[in-house]
């Protein structure tokens, strides 16, 4: 009787509803692993008892059906000229390589990229028989597979390779071909089946014992248990999350229920030094967060959904989904890490324009439907409604363009429809964001119209991980439009990255916003993820903000965050304080104070700062300009292997003398007429030098391919008691909102400002106290000020005759002025409005 269900199904026959569904429960107890029962195919992707489901997801939306409409399209030319000349396609195919030490990753690229063309071809169609049951299909994939199992089945795991190079081929070839042949196992077992040897010119039989045997020696290439152990706990880097489907797939393919555990076993729970442990070396990584310990782009890791939603549909009795509820919860922290344009923050190694985030949503919606995970499917739904609704709709696209990236036809088997009406919102405007792994502060103030072009957002951190850059406490800001002043990020091409341009400026202090003390910041070889790169630092962390982590603002015009570094290295102290504060919704400012003092001698520090644009004017709050002196000041280095601190790279370098008035340095982005006016209070002597640095990457209009504009400030001594203030102000004209900046004093300590803006009839002058310890205290008679905490904000508002006073403490317990009080709540913050 299961074997007519079985044939009734696969032919579509109807039967009643109910009992179809009690028939589909069933099968799938029989059809799946579980306690070394047999697997029926395919069941990598789907299974045979889902393809009903698969079939009327298809019939009933255009995103579907557009799907199976790109299958044919990748399949069905090349198909007509197989059966034509079966030789025509399957002689394009590379040799492959010996060994898989044989090429490097410039040399295998190429050849990774021809094979996996191929045996995504395979795939493809092999998901078009499971759709159509139209044998042509089948017997296509089936030509091109023996063209790789009649080669590499005499070999032994150790010998066995595609493009000769261990990290690609279980990226790139070895998981479509185990989908392919798990998508048309059933065809393959079918008696008589011949295939089209490409050596002999002619048909032969299908030797099922021999693609065993080829599958086993891809399996064991991954495994590499003719390696060295796994040492569980330890600290790796992604490649075996990204090598993982290319070890889990073909595993699935082995027939030997005894040989099939046995590698799972390995694979999940044993593990080997080239493919670890999935479940104590890979999962443990995951911070609380539930994000993979790198930089941004590199954190994405879709494949760790994938996986624990296969094991789970496989080995439901492991119930591998309730142990690792943080990774799925951490998969929607993503969406909080974009600027107002959507591009996403850049810590590291990492790209603006890598979104990784629809391939997390869809795996989460797939998993938390399927095991009635209510509260994560809903935030499933909001998530991809979210990005829909940016990106003008859901368009699926499975278009090869990424040989990393064969995982697209899963947007069909596993993709949801999303409801039109959901229940609540995602609130994707909180105000503070910590990375805890990258030592990373975000802040951002939105607005409900136009925020593209007057939201504010900016990052403040650093630390040490896989993909790191050496940058001390850095910092990056959004304006206009335009991520303004970037952190550093990651070339085009891999090639690239082993530039000294990139290795001795972008991933150093001198290629970032930070501050270098004494001329020799610099980073430890001990302990940096890459070997000869010097990138080790200590973490920065975060020691105070409001609104804390994903928390509600109390204030829609104020937040601050707060990153401390204890630097070992170059045994030196710093913190650094980014606040944006909002004066209407078409103007704000960006506060930044940054405090630093060397524990040993302090000699001078350098306050860097890069902008993208055509030009720097540095002149004095009268707007006279400062008249400028080429310098050498910056064409030196420490000697060390990567000539830190980096700033060799800059040209035609220009300083001021030394000052102690207050500075207007102004930023002209002439494509579009946008600009960022910073202004610097008076009273520290400090000397400012203008120069060029290398392209900023990824800036649009063309700026990727302009010099960008750096602002180096040298200040004499410790910079702590006198710490670097910058007020920013981004905007779309030459005027600024900002009108006055004035030190805030405590003594001989400078501990904030006092910045006035003209917003329409408005006159805003906020008084920005930040002190270094929570329960410092700060008052000032002249003022009538008092304040005990860390940071709090005066706002004081005059419109025609009319005052208007804001008391805001971000931290701290009391703030006065004049007769207006302010006591903290319980979490130490609080706002009073005098309307």
């Amino acid at each position: 009787m299961g074997n007519s269900i079985i044939r009734y199904i696969k032919r579509g026959i109807s039967i009643n509803q109910a009992f179809l569904k009690i028939i589909r429960f069933v099968l799938f107890l029989t059809m799946i692993t579980v306690n070394g029962q047999s697997l029926q195919h395919p069941v990598i992707y789907t299974t045979m008892h889902e393809r009903g489901l698969v079939l009327e997801k298809i019939e009933k939306y255009d995103w579907a059906k557009s799907i199976v409409d790109q299958l044919h399209e990748h399949v069905d030319s090349i198909l007509l000229i197989h059966l034509a000349n079966p030789s025509a396609i399957l002689n394009e195919i590379p040799a492959l390589a010996t060994n898989d030490h044989e090429n490097k990753e410039r040399e295998a690229g190429p050849l990774a990229t021809e094979h996996n063309k191929v045996l995504s071809l395979a795939a493809n169609a092999g998901a078009l028989y499971y759709l159509t049951e139209d044998e042509k299909y089948a017997q296509f994939a089936a030509d091109i597979l023996w063209a790789y199992i009649d080669v590499l089945a005499p070999k032994t795991p150790k010998t066995t390779t595609i493009c000769g190079y261990a990290f690609f081929d279980p990226r790139t070839t070895y998981a479509p071909f185990a989908v392919a042949y798990d998508f048309i196992y059933d065809y393959l077992k079918q008696k008589n089946v011949k295939v089209f040897s490409r050596t002999k010119g002619h048909q032969v039989a299908f030797d099922n014992s021999k693609a065993q045997k080829a599958i086993a020696n891809m399996v064991g290439n991954v495994l590499q248990e003719y390696g060295k152990p796994d040492v569980h706990g330890k600290t790796i880097s992604n490649h075996p999350i990204l090598t993982a489907p290319g070890a889990l797939f073909g595993i699935l393919c082995i027939e030997d229920d005894t040989e099939r555990e046995r590698l799972f076993q390995v694979f999940w729970e044993k593990g080997t030094a080239h493919q670890n442990s999935f479940k104590h070396t890979i999962l443990p990584m995951f911070s609380g967060q539930g994000i993979w310990p790198e930089s941004l782009s590199y954190s994405f890791m879709p494949i760790i959904t994938m996986v624990l939603n296969i094991v789970d549909r496989i080995k439901p009795d492991m119930e591998v989904t309730a142990d690792y509820q943080h990774i799925f919860e951490g998969n929607f922290l993503f969406d909080y890490l974009r600027h107002p344009n959507r591009t996403f923050v850049r810590y590291g190694d990492s790209k603006r324009y890598n979104d990784g985030t629809g391939n997390l949503y869809r795996y989460t919606l797939n998993l938390a439907t399927r095991k009635g995970y209510k509260k994560l499917q809903r935030k499933a739904e909001l998530a991809l409604k979210n990005s829909y609704e940016a990106n003008g709709g859901y368009h699926p696209n499975i278009a090869t363009d990424n040989i990393f990236n064969n995982y697209k036809p899963l947007q069909l088997f596993w993709g949801q429809p999303i409801p039109k009406t959901i229940e609540g919102s995602v609130d994707l405007n909180k105000a503070t964001v910590i990375v805890d792994h990258a030592g990373i502060a975000v802040q951002r103030n939105y607005v409900e119209e136009n925020n593209e072009a007057y939201g504010l957002c900016g990052i403040i951190g650093g630390a040490h991980y896989v993909h790191s850059h050496l940058t001390g406490i850095s910092m990056e800001l959004y304006g206009a439009g335009y991520i303004m002043s970037a952190n550093a990020g990651l070339p085009p091409t891999v090639r690239e990255r082993k530039i000294p341009l990139h290795e001795h400026y972008f991933r150093l202090y001198a290629g970032n916003n930070t501050v270098v003390v004494n001329g020799t910041s610099h980073g430890r070889d001990e302990g940096s993820w890459k070997g000869g790169a010097n990138v080790w630092q200590n973490k920065t962390v975060n020691i105070a903000a409001e609104p804390k982590h994903l928390e509600e603002r109390i204030s829609k015009e104020f937040n601050f965050a707060t990153q401390f570094l204890d630097d070992t290295v170059n045994n030196v102290k710093q913190e650094r304080t980014l606040s944006i504060i909002r004066t209407s919704a078409t103007t704000g400012y960006y506060f930044d104070m940054f405090r630093s003092k060397s524990n040993d001698e302090n000699k001078f520090h350098d306050y860097v700062y890069h902008n993208i644009g055509d030009k720097t004017q540095i002149s004095g709050f009268n707007d006279r300009k400062l008249s400028l002196k080429k310098t050498d000041r910056y064409q030196n280095d420490i000697g060390d292997v990567v000539k830190s601190p980096g700033w060799r790279y800059y040209e035609n370098t220009k300083s001021t003398k030394a000052t102690k008035k207050g500075m207007k340095i102004r930023f002209d982005i002439e494509y579009d007429d946008r600009y960022m006016h910073l202004f610097i209070p008076e009273g520290v002597s400090r000397k400012y030098t203008k120069a060029l640095a290398p392209p900023t990457r990824e800036a649009k209009n063309g700026y990727i391919n302009k010099k960008t504009q750096v602002l180096a400030i040298r200040q004499k001594g410790e910079a702590w008691d006198r710490p670097y203030i910058g007020i920013f102000e981004p905007s779309t004209k030459k005027n600024t909102s900002v009108q006055k900046v004035d030190p805030l004093w405590d003594q001989d300590k400078v501990i904030g400002a006092v910045v006035t803006s003209k917003v329409e009839d408005s006159l805003i002058t906020d008084i920005i106290i930040v002190q270094d310890r929570d329960n410092a205290i700060y008052k000032n008679d002249k003022l009538n000020l008092y304040f005990k905490g860390r940071f709090g904000i005066v706002r004081k508002t005059v419109v025609k005759n009319t005052s208007k006073v804001t008391l805001y403490i971000g931290q701290g317990e009391l703030l006065k002025f004049n007769t207006q009080e302010l006591r903290s709540n319980q979490e130490q913050k609080g706002i009073l409005r005098n309307l």
